[in-house]
């Protein structure tokens, strides 16, 4: 393959990184598409925003499941202007770790366990070291990225979900679209 034609006809002179060559014709098909996708077709409401308020009170409280039936009505509310079916939320306490750091946050797109289930987000509402509550802003983002997840299957139907550029595009999008209530 020449040179020019590494970039998947992506321009602007970037290039794929080079393990995307050791992916599957499927896998790399699931890349550039979602590499070339920079938004989501959502406009949150004002609703939103109240939401996103009730939100960051709950994570004052420190109560996990405060915070999640608070994270839960704002993924539903999002789901809802997406047009997809809404997405199932678990907030645990303290987030695991180990060498390489911790886990945030994780989406299983067929559930959690051996038998096939609903679309799944859990989310850490702790830090590992000291225990602290995380910065609202810091468990929107979370939130926003694994919901992003989501909607790459659910709305944009890629049939997988890697992290490309579009993908963390897409997940400023959404922040954006409800930061102003956490700056």
């Amino acid at each position: 393959m020449a040179a020019a034609d590494k970039d998947g006809g992506r321009g602007g002179g970037e290039h794929l990184p080079a393990w995307f060559y050791r992916l599957s014709p499927r896998a790399q098909r699931v890349y550039l598409k979602s590499d070339a996708i920079d938004r989501f077709e959502l406009r949150p409401a004002e609703t939103a925003a109240r939401l996103v308020e009730d939100l960051v009170a709950a994570l004052a409280s420190g109560a996990a499941t405060t915070v999640e039936r608070a994270a839960q009505r704002l993924l539903d509310d999002l789901a809802q202007r997406a047009g997809v079916a809404p997405v199932r939320l678990e907030v645990r306490n303290v987030r695991p770790h180990n060498a390489r750091g911790e886990l945030h946050g994780i989406f299983y797109p067929r559930g959690c366990g051996g038998r096939p289930a609903a679309p799944l987000i859990i989310l850490w509402m702790r830090t590992a070291q000291r225990h602290d509550v995380v910065k609202p802003r810091t468990f929107v983002r979370t939130l926003m990225h694994e919901f992003g997840h989501y909607l790459d299957y659910a709305l944009l139907r890629l049939g997988g979900s890697p992290h490309t550029g579009g993908f963390f595009r897409r997940e400023s999008f959404l922040v954006r679209a409800l930061s102003p209530t956490l700056d």
